[in-house]
């Protein structure tokens, strides 16, 4: 009698694969491929009724399974995400995929010394963190940061650092980190601030903006400097002011003006000096501002008295006298264990209301 496995797995897979290939590969050669017909078929190929992704998780959760047909699995995988993501919605119901994924991105990695772009595709499609917040572990996130570059899909690169931030946001203390630990030997991390530069500018929902300046945020505490090149950082201080223009909420402000007041204190920022006044202006009016916070009002004490420094530092130069740093930051800590503490009295304040 044929086993159920049996049935499924004679020719099966290499069948599946090779039809998903030959009709891809076909659209993509057209010189003019009828869209609509595309998307009918890959939504017919996907659809439920057909159980290929379920029969494709079957295999996978089967012990006798081998690496190659693995392998093979997970490129049908990515070809359907990218034609169909989705059939995302369908993949993350299957609670044995989280820890069979992992285990396979490991395995591939020791026997290949190489990281398979269709799983980490896969991963990006179908993560979801409370399914996954087990299973991460330092290897995991240096394996995603290391794929950052072999990844073509510019959806897949955003979705990987989106991985990233939730990651990051499940820490509280920086010295227990894992991101920041991988990120901080890392020969891609420099990509990790274009691609949260981008997403800070085209987010709209709040709770996921607080993630990515939060990420920022420990970022930069992290590695005592800047994470933009120069025209990175001037997009990311006009964001700033955008936000900072628009936005009535004064939680949202304080995650803005967190970001700020650290990059504003660093060598880079001073290296450009870009729109200090309209910052000093912005901050100024918010200090005024009956409608802004006491928090966030300290915060913008505290920027200002960063692009204060600045200046001064900058004069001195111009005029041939030694600038002290060190005594500098000295007396700008003090300031702002002043500044904090009030920060914290007024948190204090606004828990008991």
């Amino acid at each position: 009698m044929t086993s159920k496995r049996q049935q499924l797995d004679e020719g099966y897979i290499k069948k599946i694969y090779q039809e998903i290939c030959e009709h891809v590969e076909e659209y993509k050669n057209t010189q003019k491929p009828d869209e609509e017909a595309f998307d009918n078929w890959a939504k017919i190929i996907c659809h439920p009724k057909y159980k290929l992704i379920k029969n494709l998780v079957y295999l996978l959760e089967q012990e006798d399974t081998d690496f190659q047909d693995k392998e093979m699995i997970f490129s049908i995988f990515n070809h359907i995400l990218l034609i169909n993501a989705n059939s995302a919605n369908q993949m993350v119901k299957f609670d044995s995929l989280p820890k069979i994924l992992v285990d396979y991105i490991f395995q591939y990695k020791k026997e290949k010394g190489k990281n398979d772009v269709c799983a980490i595709t896969t991963l990006s499609y179908v993560f979801r963190l409370n399914q996954y917040q087990q299973l991460i572990n330092l290897e995991l996130i240096t394996i995603i940061l290391d794929s950052l570059t072999i990844v073509k899909e510019q959806n897949v690169l955003e979705s990987l650092i989106r991985i990233l931030i939730e990651i990051n946001f499940t820490y509280k203390q920086l010295d227990k980190n894992l991101f920041l630990d991988a990120y901080h030997t890392n020969e891609n991390a420099h990509l990790v601030g274009e691609v949260i530069l981008r997403l800070l500018n085209s987010e709209t929902v709040q709770a996921n903006l607080e993630k990515i300046l939060f990420c920022m945020k420990n970022l930069m505490d992290k590695e005592k400097k800047d994470i933009f090149y120069s025209k990175d950082l001037e997009a990311f201080i006009d964001i700033t002011i955008r936000y900072l223009e628009s936005t009535d909420n004064n939680e949202m402000r304080c995650f803005v003006l967190d970001v700020l007041q650290r990059i504003t204190k660093f060598n880079e920022y001073f290296n450009i000096m870009y729109k200090t006044k309209e910052l000093q202006d912005l901050l100024d009016d918010y200090i005024k501002s009956d409608k802004v916070s006491e928090k966030a009002k300290n915060k913008s004490r505290m920027i200002l008295n960063n692009l204060a420094k600045n200046l001064r530092k900058q004069l001195l130069i111009k005029s041939g006298i030694k600038f002290d740093d060190k005594k500098d930051d000295e007396e700008e800590d003090e300031y702002e264990e002043g500044e904090e503490e009030e920060d914290d009295e007024q948190d204090a304040k606004e828990d008991k209301t």
